[in-house]
């Protein structure tokens, strides 16, 4: 199928919310959209052809739909998604923004924190989840014992802690190998990662330099997030890093009650309760990490001693402008490096 198509079928999606939702916030859409299926078909549209309809549909095409920030009570501004022609449903549509409004702004004090808790409650219970299916897996040796952040790995300094990080040992007819060093970041967030996303690159960029200081030891990120496109996956491939994907956003202590409004009402069909061990880290640390994480560390050396693409990955950790056009050159040095790119 062309991408002309899922723009197309996306805006088909976005007009067809509309009209039962009646207002909506865009992580919700997103959600709705991508992650739901298309109604009949099992089709999923992808995020950045979701997006692609929504900019359509608001710059060109505005009799469609409008967007109204508000502040919420708890001081986040966010921005309602409304059909443009309200005959005879503005209260529908107003009564609508406004619990969008009360459960999205529930949602953003659990995901940003506030002056009790200012690191918020999703961040910490995605790491707590994965670092008690690192415990677990029973094949990780966390740097400390708890697997809980590190900054300091072979003796050296990286610049700003990791989530967690290790050794991983594996073996080849029975005999031990050397051990692989596992830097690992946690990003338990809605949006997915894409290669262009910034997630990737402060993992990345510690890497290369831990990489660069010990040139002949197996080095190993790990990206641990909830969802990932799947071209993030084949650059993991192609570099030398492993993403593992958990399909689940784990939301902490928060009330049971409040999350399931959440849940239901945004379409956050993943928001789980509590912080319990990821049974996904588990059992990749425990089976799949220890078969192919050699071959990962191998690339992830070839991608580390080679300048243009250390180049890329130190700009991409730190831009804020033109970061399109630092994507792009990336790709290039991708390819140049004998990859197929992604």
């Amino acid at each position: 199928m062309q991408e002309a198509e899922y723009v197309e079928r996306a805006k088909q999606r976005i007009r067809e919310i509309l009209d039962t939702e009646h207002a909506v916030v865009r992580a919700e859409l997103e959600a709705r959209i991508s992650e739901a299926g298309f109604p009949g078909s099992g089709l999923n549209i992808d995020p950045h052809h979701a997006t692609r309809a929504f900019n359509d549909l608001r710059w060109r095409n505005r009799e469609i739909l409008q967007t109204n920030a508000e502040t919420t009570r708890g001081e986040y501004p966010v921005a309602t998604i409304q059909p443009t022609n309200q005959r005879r449903r503005t209260t529908a549509i107003t009564k609508a923004a406004q619990r969008r409004r009360l459960l999205y702004g529930r949602y953003l004090g659990w995901a940003h924190g506030d002056k009790r808790r200012p690191n918020g409650l999703l961040g910490p219970a995605g790491e707590q989840a994965v670092r008690a299916g690192l415990l677990e897996s029973g094949r990780f040796q966390p740097e400390p014992p708890d697997a809980s952040e590190v900054s300091k790995l072979l003796n050296t300094e990286l610049p700003g802690p990791l989530d967690s990080g290790g050794y991983s040992i594996t073996f080849t007819n029975g005999l031990p190998q050397p051990p692989i060093t596992v830097l690992i970041e946690v990003k338990n967030i809605r949006s997915w990662v894409y290669p262009q996303s910034a997630e990737p690159y402060q993992l990345l960029h510690k890497s290369c330099i831990l990489q660069q200081t010990h040139p002949e030891q197996p080095i190993l990120p790990v990206l641990i997030c909830r969802k990932a496109h799947p071209t993030t996956f084949w650059m993991a491939k192609q570099l030398g890093f492993m993403v593992i994907q958990l399909r689940t956003q784990f939301a902490g202590a928060v009330d049971e009650k409040a999350l399931n409004e959440v849940r239901t009402e945004l379409h956050f069909e993943d928001l789980r309760f509590g912080s319990e061990a990821s049974t996904t880290v588990r059992d990749r640390f425990r089976d799949v990490i220890p078969l192919h994480g050699p071959t990962y560390a191998a690339a992830w050396q070839k991608t580390a001693a080679n300048p243009e693409l250390v180049h890329s990955i130190t700009q991409l950790r730190y831009a804020r402008e033109d970061r399109d056009q630092v994507m792009s050159e990336f790709r290039k040095h991708v390819k140049r490096a004998g990859h197929r790119g992604f």
